[in-house]
């Protein structure tokens, strides 16, 4: 059986990362939903074995609101406190470093071995997949926990550490896969 390469579709995939806060005076601070805005990669699937490269490129880390439980809300962040927190993200949490890239190998379309890396560490974790054949695409979506420790990012605190960031936080995805052109 040959192989076949999908690529990401940019458009409908979706990728997003759930921060919760802790300390003391957690409730001053905000539990976020971030998305990434852009995603490429591809995946080679042979018989039930695969193999894929997903790029999140850090700039593209949005914050699209704040989460109350599961329910985001939209509109309780300025513009500025919204930029102000994009930054932190680029400058603070992820300092030269571009982009994350993640790479999944499996024998079967329902767990993958997964490798998080980005410039200051790498981390490997099993990843329950659920995996959808549609009309000319494959819906690859699921969820994962990374700890910012591991991954050697700095820990994120509020002022005088009243607060911080836990250091787990929660990724959900669900990308669509495409044939190559």
């Amino acid at each position: 059986m040959s192989a076949s390469v999908l690529i990401v579709d940019r458009s409908s995939s979706k990728l997003l990362v759930h921060t919760r806060a802790s300390g003391m005076l957690a409730r001053l601070a905000h539990d976020l939903e971030l998305a990434a805005s852009a995603l490429s990669g591809r995946a080679t699937l042979e018989g039930e074995g695969f193999s894929a490269e997903l790029v999140v490129p850090v700039a593209a880390l949005q914050v699209v609101g704040t989460l109350h439980g599961e329910r985001v809300d939209t509109s309780a962040l300025s513009t500025s406190d919204r930029s102000d927190i994009e930054r932190k993200i680029r400058d603070e949490v992820f300092p030269g470093t571009k982009e994350v890239r993640v790479r999944a190998t499996g024998t079967s379309r329902e767990r993958a071995d997964v490798t998080v890396e980005v410039s200051s560490g790498r981390i490997s974790l099993p990843v329950s997949l659920r995996v959808t054949e549609e009309a000319e695409r494959t819906r690859v979506s699921g969820r994962a926990e990374l700890s910012m420790k591991r991954l050697g990012l700095r820990e994120v605190k509020g002022p005088l550490g009243a607060f911080r960031v836990r250091d787990d936080v929660e990724v959900l995805f669900d990308v669509i896969l495409r044939p190559e052109a």
